[in-house]
């Protein structure tokens, strides 16, 4: 099993830094689709999805390669995703890429097998959902495709590459808030991940500990194959501060997590401010539930005009809930120790940040990188260690546990 207190690969942040702007419809460039980049073995997909039980059920004996239409998925996917249109049926199909840089990352049967339960549990507490697509079939034999991959439901809905929700009026903005901390507090709290058999879905306690662990030794390998472009201590130095609030940071009841959850990985309707399904699992663990709301939260912080990432610092829009209004929302009854610990779990979410982007910069220095923006997104560094720093000084964790 993949070990998720692994550091993802440096691929995993790049629809963070870099979301594409391919249609200007709210809510539409999340589903964009391009033509097909990375092709796909088109008979030898139709030989084995026709001998797929749950897949036959769906597809007629005439849908052959010959009527299957084929397009690529353009935002924000680690893990190249394709639209199948059949003449009566549109399916994903979530694929593993051909080569990948860390052995961890890009964990599909993760995200296959958590699918799989929450749809369980959707079917058991009908009132506390997590909306999540289908999945259909799995295949671990890479001769078919060059990797592992699995085919899923697709969700026709909007996806918001901008939090600020351009095109909801000000009553929907609030609403899909609200429904968002709803899904996420049931994600947290509702779902019973022993009862799913999910006990073995990560490790359990000191999360946030081993987590900043398994990052600094990520992080001291990569220094180590840096051409001194960087200031050695400047990820240290925050780390250790890091480590000395987590041994005292609260700790939330453990839970199942999404390990990415932002706007941009949630599907809404596509005339409703609700959830229909919430993507992107591949980071998913058991942990503290702190630690999603603080992703959630990232983009208080961020600029709208920041390389490639739209955030809403610096902005009003109507509608959307302030930073501590979030965490109220989240954390109705314990919100004083949400709240005074926010600042702590924001900078450990920025931290965490700034040792992928400092991978990409390595990765960029020794011309190995995936990305062409490899340079860009490595000259971030200095930026989100600054932001990290700043939180901290800014919302400090509560005074008795300053050590």
């Amino acid at each position: 099993m993949c070990d998720k207190d692994d550091i993802p690969s440096s691929i995993c942040i790049i629809h963070l830094l870099f979301p594409s702007n391919m249609t200007k419809r709210p809510g539409d460039q999340g589903q964009a689709t391009t033509p097909v980049r990375e092709p796909l073995n088109v008979d030898s997909l139709c030989r084995w999805m026709s001998q797929q039980p749950a897949l036959s059920a769906l597809l007629s004996p005439s849908q052959q390669s010959s009527n299957l239409s084929i397009r690529q998925f353009g935002f924000g996917q680690s893990n190249p995703t394709y639209q199948l249109m059949f003449q009566d049926c549109t399916l994903v199909l979530r694929k593993k890429p051909s080569i990948t840089a860390h052995a961890s990352a890009h964990a599909l049967h993760r995200e296959y097998r958590i699918l799989q339960a929450l749809r369980q549990h959707n079917q058991q507490h009908p009132l506390q959902q997590v909306p999540v697509p289908q999945v259909y079939a799995y295949c671990s034999d890479t001769t078919i495709l060059g990797a592992e991959f699995y085919i899923m439901e697709f969700v026709p809905g909007r996806i918001f590459t901008d939090p600020a929700l351009p095109g909801l009026s000000e009553d929907d903005r609030r609403a899909a808030f609200r429904n968002t901390i709803v899904v996420l507090k049931n994600l947290h709290h509702a779902v019973d991940w022993k009862q799913l058999g999910l006990a073995d879905y990560g490790k359990q306690g000191r999360y946030v500990e081993r987590q900043l662990e398994r990052l600094m030794a990520v992080s001291r390998r990569q220094s180590a194959l840096m051409m001194n472009d960087e200031d050695p201590n400047l990820i240290p130095a925050l780390a250790q501060q890091l480590v000395r609030y987590a041994q005292q940071c609260p700790q939330s009841k453990l839970s199942l997590l999404h390990g990415d959850f932002k706007m941009d990985n949630l599907v809404f309707h596509p005339t409703e401010p609700r959830i229909i399904a919430v993507l992107d699992w591949e980071l998913s663990t058991l942990g503290d539930g702190l630690c999603d709301l603080a992703n959630l939260s990232m983009m208080y912080f961020i600029s709208p005009d920041q390389v490639g990432i739209s955030g809403i610092a610096g902005r009003t829009v109507p509608g959307i809930p302030s930073r501590q209004e979030l965490v109220q929302l989240y954390s109705a009854q314990d919100f004083d120790t949400a709240w005074a610990w926010s600042g702590f779990y924001l900078a450990f979410l920025f931290f965490k940040n700034a040792v992928i982007v400092q991978g990409v910069a390595q990765r960029h220095q020794q011309g190995v990188a995936s990305s062409a923006t490899a340079r860009h997104v490595g000259a971030l560094l200095p930026q989100i260690v600054q932001q990290a720093q700043q939180l901290l000084q800014e919302y400090p964790p509560p005074p008795w546990s300053r050590l």
